[in-house]
């Protein structure tokens, strides 16, 4: 088996069956038929290709191209198969053995959004299914007529350079204390991995690379009048160039309020008035949130694991193969 490189564009996974780089629009067009059609449906308006900056490889059978992956070391996700094909199995722990001799095995080799098609088939090579069920849930923008309780004031987020090469959002510190007194110790807090305020005040430093302009006006900043705290936030993001909620949140203080359906109805409008057609947000399954999401009108993509993986070697004896 070849040595993983950037530079090489075809990898030989035994005597029957190769990988060889994708073109990424005549993969994704595969991709949006073959990988799974409750899925393929449900992201139909992103287009034919899955914008990651991954490397997509087709997979063949001598000369005959059986179907997809999208592989790197430690990192596997977008597995789909060309019908007749029936070596699913068999191809599959191949692509394993790869992930295996490419990967750092200091690091696990993680897979991604698996869904329940599919989790028989990485279970079965010896990937760990992870313990969260999460989904994509949408609904389209539209003009909706909003009022606001006089004691709350509402604005959009603001963006501002801390220096030549890094931008900031405005009051992040006020958003970090907000999200860890919301989301301690519950389950987007477990699934998260984010335990302390530094772990909230890195995850806020992502957000401005995953933003622009319009969908910064579609965010929502929600203060409390008379004592000038911050009481709400919604934060729009781009997610496959598809506008999706970052992070939404209320104040214990100020919870029942309808505070974040409004803050939902304001992204809701602004995104129609800048020509987007949906918001998407994604939800893990038991989060009491889920609740509030369909009683606004989004609508539920299919049930997947949100990882699965095999774990990193921590001592000589381990063996996984």
């Amino acid at each position: 088996m070849n040595d993983w490189s950037e530079d090489v564009r075809r990898f030989k996974l035994d005597e029957q069956f190769d990988l060889e780089q994708a073109d990424a629009k005549d993969w994704g067009i595969y991709y949006s038929v073959y990988y799974n059609m409750d899925y393929n449906g449900f992201f139909k308006d992103q287009g034919l290709t899955m914008n990651n900056g991954r490397r997509k490889f087709w997979i063949y059978n001598g000369e005959k191209k059986v179907g997809g992956v999208v592989i790197v070391p430690n990192v596997i996700f977008g597995l789909f198969f060309i019908p007749p094909f029936h070596e699913e199995t068999k191809v599959f722990q191949l692509l394993k053995n790869a992930l295996l001799h490419w990967s750092n095995r200091t690091k696990d080799i993680t897979a991604y959004e698996i869904l329940p098609n599919q989790i028989e088939l990485f279970a079965r090579a010896g990937f760990w299914p992870g313990e969260f069920r999460c989904r994509w849930m949408q609904r389209p923008a539209e003009i909706l007529m909003t009022e606001w309780d006089e004691t709350l004031k509402v604005c959009s987020p603001e963006l501002s350079a801390a220096d030549e090469e890094s931008i900031l959002l405005r009051d992040a510190e006020a958003i970090s204390e907000l999200s860890y007194r919301v989301y301690r110790n519950t389950l987007e807090d477990v699934r998260r991995k984010q335990t302390s305020r530094e772990d909230y005040n890195s995850w806020m430093e992502h957000y401005p690379g995953q933003t622009n302009e319009s969908l910064l006006q579609a965010s929502s900043f929600v203060y409390d009048r008379e004592t000038s705290q911050l009481v709400g936030i919604c934060l729009i993001s781009s997610q496959d160039d598809m506008p999706a909620v970052y992070n939404i949140a209320v104040a214990p203080s100020h919870q029942g309020r309808g505070i974040a359906t409004k803050m939902l109805q304001r992204a809701v409008t602004v995104l129609k008035q800048h020509d987007y057609p949906l918001l998407r947000l994604y939800v893990m399954q038991g989060n009491k949130a889920e609740a509030l999401y369909h009683q606004f009108g989004f609508i539920a993509g299919p049930l997947e694991v949100q990882t699965c993986h095999i774990p990193a070697l921590h001592g000589t004896n381990d063996s996984l193969n």
